[in-house]
């Protein structure tokens, strides 16, 4: 299954396509791109990934990809790439412990860890914003 729900290359979806399938986990997508785009001063891009992953909002800064969001019906997949120093910091921080046994567990893959995880309408964004943090400081 993929990562996202717009997996054909030829058709981009548009903010209300998104919009209409994030369906419950929205409030959750809001508040992060928000975060994302305002409060990191991120800039957000479709880019599509192909049919395992899907189309996703890239979030970059000075060229530099900081973290995915792939919408799906009623949650969105956060991707975000770790690299060691980063995942040194991140596991000394106060995140909760689903997180850093995700982080701890994650095979890297050429020495960045690829972290996915899932959004929905109950999970608490701290961690994400955390992670998104580090990704850009470290």
């Amino acid at each position: 299954m993929s990562k996202g729900y717009f997996t054909d290359k030829g058709t981009k979806p548009s903010d209300n396509d998104v919009i209409e399938i994030l369906g419950t986990s929205k409030d959750n997508w809001d508040l992060l791109f928000k975060h994302l785009a305002v409060e990191s001063k991120l800039k957000g891009e479709y880019k599509f990934y192909g049919v395992n992953y899907g189309w996703a909002i890239r979030f970059n800064k000075s060229g530099r990809s900081i973290i995915a969001l792939y919408p799906n019906k009623d949650i969105f997949t956060v991707q975000l790439i770790l690299n060691g120093n980063q995942v040194g910091f991140a596991l000394k921080e106060d995140l909760q412990p689903q997180t850093l046994r995700l982080i701890e567990e994650t095979e890297p893959i050429r020495e960045e860890k690829w972290i996915f995880t899932k959004i929905d309408k109950e999970t608490d964004l701290k961690d994400i914003i955390n992670l998104v943090n580090i990704r850009m400081k470290v």
